[in-house]
């Protein structure tokens, strides 16, 4: 079979777009998780937030699939980085050949080459890997898991530190965390652009309720760190973080303290996937998280005009700091799967896949 591809117009293709979640992972029409995500992604993020395109076969003209990149800029040694995530990439499954996956993700790279991203980060499954290798991604590292149990742990509640810090959970970033960014960028080698307005895009308003843990400098009410997540059924997944420094007393106040809260509310568990600098690592371990065994790649696509020392300096994972719940866009069951009332029902899956 022969394909064409095309960027997709919000209005022209919203049918064959939902007729593809519907055959391929949600019903935007019953699961309200699903359809938010799926107006936040094809109709409230504009042109230069998001892009989908669509594969087409040739003979019959008829939609089979779609693949989509949203903007998440990153901070490396001083300036803006450019970047994307790819994400929801869908091809129905009669056509689940090397071609029409092959057509989706070139145009969706080309068409992010063309918008200006200098690189982009994705961490593939099993199936998506070698489109994902042909179309010229290449392997920086492992996403490991990191879990801490808090059930029963009488340790935590002594944090954070009540002389010098308060924790405080929020739904929304406000300019305080654009203060934060501002400081704390140099600090970090490739992290995500972190301002207020990006999180909230990115993760406010929605059911799946990401909700940000904050750690404030007691005297003043500064914001000194936060935490990303949202809950499951027995824990919680942290989707991204930024403290004032990457190490030291103020980390361990915010995992420590986040993880007390979440003791507090009745979780047993808290997860993060990470890859990147060792040292970061080395400080998840000291303060009681544990690795466990399961892993993801994380592979990039470099701009083949980027260059070419910044090209080499993308494949060290020492150049990152990364979190696997950045390029998540579609949640798992656990937190997805709606019945007809509504409400959720839960499976036990430690993170979104």
């Amino acid at each position: 079979m022969a394909y064409t591809v095309i960027l997709a117009q919000t209005d022209e293709h919203h049918d064959a777009l939902r007729r593809i979640w519907q055959s391929n992972s949600y019903d935007p029409v019953t699961n309200p998780f699903a359809r938010e995500r799926f107006d936040w992604l094809y109709r409230d993020a504009g042109p230069g937030d998001a892009q989908t395109w669509l594969a087409i076969e040739t003979e019959s003209q008829a939609v089979v699939g779609c693949g989509s990149v949203f903007r998440s800029n990153r901070w490396f040694q001083g300036r803006r980085v450019e970047a994307g995530v790819p994400a929801v990439f869908f091809v129905e499954k009669e056509h689940r050949v090397a071609a029409a996956a092959l057509a989706i993700q070139r145009a969706v790279l080309a068409g992010g080459c063309r918008t200006g991203f200098e690189v982009a980060v994705a961490k593939p499954n099993r199936r998506a890997r070698p489109v994902c290798d042909r179309v010229g991604y290449q392997p920086v590292s492992e996403l490991h898991d990191w879990v801490r149990v808090v059930w029963g742990d009488e340790t935590l509640p002594a944090w954070p530190d009540a002389g010098d810090y308060v924790g405080e959970t929020v739904s929304a970033a406000d300019e305080r965390f654009d203060r934060l960014w501002e400081r704390a960028r140099h600090g970090y080698p490739m992290a995500a652009e972190k301002t207020a307005a990006f999180l909230n895009w990115r993760y406010s308003g929605t059911r799946e309720n990401y909700r940000f843990y904050c750690l404030l400098r007691k005297d003043d009410r500064r914001l000194l760190g936060y935490i990303v997540f949202y809950a499951m059924k027995d824990g919680v997944v942290v989707t991204e973080l930024l403290a004032e420094h990457p190490s030291g007393a103020v980390l361990e106040n915010l995992l420590l303290g986040f993880c007390s809260q979440m003791k507090r509310e009745g979780q047993v568990w808290v997860s993060l996937w990470y890859m990147g600098a060792a040292a970061f690592e080395h400080e998840l371990g000291r303060i009681g998280f544990t690795r466990g065994t399961h892993q993801r790649t994380l592979c990039v696509y470099l701009n083949p005009n980027a260059d070419p020392g910044f090209r080499r300096e993308m494949l060290d994972r020492n150049n990152w700091f990364i979190f696997a719940g950045e390029m998540d866009v579609i949640l798992s069951d656990e937190v997805w799967r709606a019945d007809q009332a509504g409400d959720v029902v839960a499976e036990r899956v430690i993170a979104a896949g």
